[in-house]
């Protein structure tokens, strides 16, 4: 079992050579397009809401005025 133990070679470890930083300008991550994507979510959200809530109302209008 000792045979399929991988050790690192002694010394120092071989580097790759450093890269030139070259700037790619902006980057779009999606995060403005995310944002606008919940900011509508949660408006349909509160309409629903709203919708709902006011159907509920009704129904206890309507209940509360019957004969």
């Amino acid at each position: 079992m000792a045979d399929h133990i991988h050790t690192l070679p002694a010394g120092p470890l071989p580097t790759a050579p450093a890269a030139e930083y070259v700037p790619a300008g902006p980057v779009e991550d999606g995060a403005k397009r995310t944002a606008r994507r919940v900011n509508i979510r949660v408006f349909i959200y509160v309409i629903g809401l709203h919708v709902f809530a006011g159907f509920a109302m009704l129904l206890f209008y309507a209940a509360g005025h019957r004969s």
